[in-house]
């Protein structure tokens, strides 16, 4: 094989690992990452609610559990979370209600867990602590916040890596 030749197959070579690595880091993340930055587009998938009283408001130790697919910007499919959010407030209608919620965000290399209180009535001022992670993410802190709406999508969450 001629040089010429063989520099441009290193090359070939060279481009298509770098977009492997890529794709994996993509794939794997869920995410679209500036810095240390994942989003995730939300799909709901199904709710549960363990009540202490009749009727649709929440009394205070009612429990809501929400299960929910997760998709990068690019529309690859990257994981799934689940919530399980206690009425820690006054009763109220679910979306008045003042829940301590506990989010963890599985992908396909490791998880992300966050924790704090939530009103989804008031989720444009959404600042969710990072608490903790497994696999590629262990150790994880920083915040979620929301993204812009996507039409198709429930919610869009900004995981906000620090470090």
């Amino acid at each position: 094989m001629r040089l010429r030749t063989r520099v441009i197959a290193l090359s070939l070579v060279a481009a298509a690992l770098a977009a492997a690595i890529l794709d994996h880091f993509v794939l794997s993340a869920g995410a679209q990452a500036t810095d240390r930055e994942i989003t995730v587009r939300m799909k709901f998938k199904g709710s549960s609610y363990v009540k202490h009283g009749r009727g649709e408001q929440l009394r205070p130790g009612d429990v809501l559990t929400v299960r929910l697919a997760m998709v990068s910007p690019s529309g690859v499919a990257v994981g799934s979370a689940n919530t399980e959010c206690v009425n820690v407030g006054r009763k109220a209608a679910v979306a008045n209600a003042t829940l301590q919620c506990v989010q963890t965000y599985r992908f396909r290399d490791g998880q992300i867990v966050t924790a704090g209180l939530v009103k989804f009535s008031a989720l444009d001022d959404l600042a969710i602590p990072i608490v903790g992670g497994s696999g590629a993410y262990r150790g994880a802190s920083g915040q979620v916040t929301s993204g812009a709406p996507v039409k198709g999508f429930d919610s869009v969450d900004v995981l906000q890596l620090d470090g």
